[in-house]
């Protein structure tokens, strides 16, 4: 029986203990204190508790007009807090200009490794043709077509010219 008695005390004044408001101040040592009540003449600043609403603004007049900044442009809503909806729509914007960012930096280092690849492959083909021996070309059929002296000197000179453009 006086179990349920203080359940039903507790349960009554828990509404009251939680909707109250608190206040921090330090004493003379610089701890610090709280309570439900300011010491008087100390500096005591109220502790925003999360179960009491903060007042509403007053709503402004509809015949007044919007505050306008230093540059003349009326703000209408630059105090206001953002909504869900706002934070959302900023936190995608923000999402989709980050994947915009990597997919560019991505591209970009996809081109920097093909250009790489290709002057890599012009230096080893220049090096190959220089070195002489049996070099060969396939012809539209597949077929590996032996090229003589003057067909491989014309062939470096195009690879370093295209070296020299393309791979600076």
């Amino acid at each position: 029986m006086k179990l349920k008695l203080l359940a039903i005390t507790l349960a009554c004044t828990l509404p009251v203990v939680a909707g109250a408001q608190v206040y921090t101040w330090k004493d003379s040592s610089g701890r610090t204190h709280f309570s439900d009540q300011p010491p008087p003449n100390t500096d005591a600043k109220a502790v925003r508790s999360n179960m009491v609403p903060e007042p509403a603004a007053a709503p402004k007049s509809a015949g007044s007009p919007p505050v306008a900044n230093a540059s003349g442009v009326p703000e209408a809503k630059a105090s206001a807090p953002k909504g869900w909806e706002e934070r959302d729509r900023d936190f995608k914007q923000r999402q989709a200009e980050k994947a915009e960012a990597d997919a560019k930096l991505k591209k970009e280092q996809e081109a920097k490794a093909d250009k790489e690849r290709y002057c890599s492959d012009l230096r080893r083909n220049i090096a190959m043709l220089e070195r002489g021996g049996r070099v060969g070309k396939a012809n539209e059929k597949g077929e590996n077509i032996p090229m003589d002296d003057s067909q491989m000197q014309a062939e470096i000179s195009r690879s370093k010219a295209q070296l020299a453009k393309d791979c600076k």
